[in-house]
């Protein structure tokens, strides 16, 4: 790309009209006659035109190789913005645009994007958004030189509890290889303890600490409910469930298929099978939305 299509690609990027990128120091027809390869700027007009443009002069005069280091000195300060407003989609989006072929420190960013991307992804019902930003964060995590290794551990924990929901959420960046370190969150502890409970028949809360700090959190709740349902207390597992269902604050779809599913053993166990059969449909319809791929 040459300097007069440098100057064209970033006025159009700007919105801006040729007129008003001339402004009262060289004509317009000067400037397209630059654009179009026909003319060749004095040093003036492009200290001149990157002024007005707002862009570093050595952008410009850069060989083709280094542009992508001036645009990302461009843009780096809107990134940053971006992300501690939290827009990460937005974050994500500068990056890729400022570096076609990013570096380090940009790959560590968009990592942690489409970390944030994915579990928003997860907690809104779309899962198989999720598996998709998941496996684009760990790949970005790879291929940085910073230690990222909590990227693939939270990824882990959310891949394990995807295919309690279905099969077909699984990854395609992570290896059996195992994580080189833990992500310590309530979920992280909710899921393990589901597997042990699914594997031993009870767990013991006091060996999950974020869980005890905050045992009204939906996973703590859940995980008493489900220890009830292991030891047989049905009716009164069906009880706290139907709570949690009409509480005031809303279950997001992660949680309301939690309930659902147990709602549908706890009354297909007291002999309730009316109700068993429609938290099954709902359960169903609902897995359908969580599975859609959008």
């Amino acid at each position: 790309m040459n300097i007069g299509e440098k100057i064209r690609s970033l006025r159009v990027a700007k919105l801006m009209t040729q007129s008003e990128l001339a402004g009262n120091q060289i004509t317009r027809n000067m400037l397209s006659c630059i654009e179009n390869g026909n003319a060749q700027p004095s040093l003036s007009t492009i200290l001149y035109i990157a002024e007005r443009l707002k862009v570093p002069v050595g952008f410009l005069l850069a060989e083709e190789g280094d542009e992508i280091v001036y645009q990302k000195m461009n843009n780096l300060s809107n990134i940053k913005r971006a992300y501690k407003a939290g827009d990460l989609t937005g974050c994500r989006g500068l990056c890729l645009l400022s570096c076609p072929e990013p570096d380090d420190e940009i790959r560590l960013i968009l990592a942690e994007c489409d970390l944030g991307i994915a579990q928003d992804a997860f907690w809104s019902g779309k899962a198989r958004v999720a598996c998709r930003y998941f496996d684009e964060a760990i790949l970005y995590a790879n291929e940085t030189l910073y230690p990222m290794h909590h990227v693939r551990a939270a990824a882990e924990v959310f891949f394990r509890y995807m295919q309690r929901l279905s099969p077909t959420l699984y990854s395609d960046a992570l290896d059996e290889s195992g994580g080189a370190c833990k992500w310590n969150s309530p979920f992280a502890e909710y899921v393990d303890a589901m597997e042990l409970l699914d594997r031993e028949g009870e767990v013991q809360m006091a060996n999950y600490p974020c869980l005890v700090a905050d045992e009204q959190c939906f996973f703590a709740v859940h995980l008493r409910i489900r220890a009830k349902m292991m030891r047989g207390g049905y009716a009164e597992s069906k009880a706290l469930l139907l709570e949690l269902l009409n509480a005031d604050d809303p279950l997001n779809e992660i949680e309301l298929y939690a309930v659902l599913s147990d709602l549908e053993i706890c009354c297909r166990e007291t002999d309730d099978y009316k109700e068993a059969y429609r938290y099954a449909n709902e359960r169903v319809q609902l897995l359908e939305l969580l599975l859609r791929d959008n």
